[in-house]
């Protein structure tokens, strides 16, 4: 999804037209229009004003390319340093824990509540992708799969759209959203 896409999605999520968020993010209706058109590509000071009025995090709008162990071990080492993160598993006689059994779980409820949404929709997906057989015709089974790929897509839209914070040592604060 491009940024542009992102822009109308969570706009639209909002109800807000393209005229009322130019005014919440001292932009151009005009600009807006041309960033969700894609003719135009806001520059990070734009994403963050976007960002700020429709109420979200401007990491919604970065792709992040997590291709090595690095990428991964960067944002885990980064989510650790912000939120309560703990790491379980069978430990050898040695006190290490056995790689293979290794799991983290994070103490925030409403982070897990919103992972366990996206692990159930994700197995279901997984489920339609591995019973081809069970299909009428391989289009049925394609429209299938591409409807549930399309509903996985927006449950993800839908679980990122959430403002409570949950750094350490702060619960409970939700940051609010004004209609106007």
């Amino acid at each position: 999804m491009t940024v542009g896409e992102k822009i109308k999605t969570f706009r639209n999520i909002r109800g807000f037209s393209q005229k009322t968020l130019g005014e919440l993010s001292g932009m151009n209706e005009v600009t807006i229009r041309k960033y969700e058109a894609g003719d135009r590509n806001p520059k990070p000071e734009q994403l963050l004003k976007i960002a700020n009025a429709l109420g979200i995090s401007i990491n919604i709008f970065m792709d992040f390319d997590v291709n090595t162990v690095s990428d991964v071990l960067s944002l885990i080492f980064k989510m650790d340093e912000d939120i309560d993160i703990s790491f379980e598993g069978t430990k050898d006689e040695n006190g290490k824990i056995d790689p293979q059994t290794l799991s983290m779980h994070l103490s925030n409820n409403v982070v897990n509540e919103s992972l366990s949404k996206w692990a159930y929709a994700k197995a279901l997906l997984e489920k339609t992708k591995n019973a081809e057989s069970e299909f009428p015709t391989k289009e049925t089974y394609l429209a299938e799969v591409k409807d549930m790929e399309e509903k996985c897509e927006e449950i993800k839209k839908r679980l990122v759209d959430n403002n409570i914070i949950v750094r350490k040592g702060i619960e409970n604060i939700v940051v609010k959203i004004s209609n106007t």
